[in-house]
This record gives structure tokens, C-alpha cells and sequence, in this order.
């Protein structure tokens, strides 16, 4: 039979084994995000420009929509 100071130990340990584990992955996952967000918040959209004579400039990247807009 176990008293309830060993159970106390035992939980204690327990919870401090699972506070280390938890500690890495916040870690972790907090490097993996930061990088996945760093990546798409850098992305740049290349864009053109193209005019002849006596014409209206128009500019055209990723999502084109209506001039007349």
C-alpha cells in the first residue's frame, strides 16, 4: 500500500517530466511557425509595366482584374 507522501513524489515527478516535454515542443513548434510565416510574409510579386504612345499605363501582376474598375 502506498502512503501519500510517495503518491505526492510520484505525481510531482510526473508533472515535471511532462513540464519539459511540453517546454521543447512549444519551443519547437514556435521556430517551425515563426519560419513558415517569415517565408510567405517575404514572398514579392513580380510586376510588369507596359505603355505604347498616347496610352494609358497599365500594370499587371498576380491578380489581374478589370481596368475599368
Amino acid at each position: 500500500m502506498r502512503t501519500p507522501r510517495q503518491s505526492r513524489e510520484q505525481i510531482m515527478d510526473w508533472f515535471f517530466d511532462g513540464l519539459g516535454t511540453m517546454i521543447i515542443g512549444l519551443i519547437v513548434g514556435a521556430a517551425g511557425g515563426s519560419a513558415v510565416t517569415w517565408r510567405v510574409m517575404t514572398r514579392r510579386q513580380s510586376q510588369t509595366q507596359r505603355a505604347g504612345r498616347n496610352s494609358k499605363l497599365m500594370q499587371a501582376g498576380g491578380d489581374i482584374k478589370d481596368a475599368r474598375q
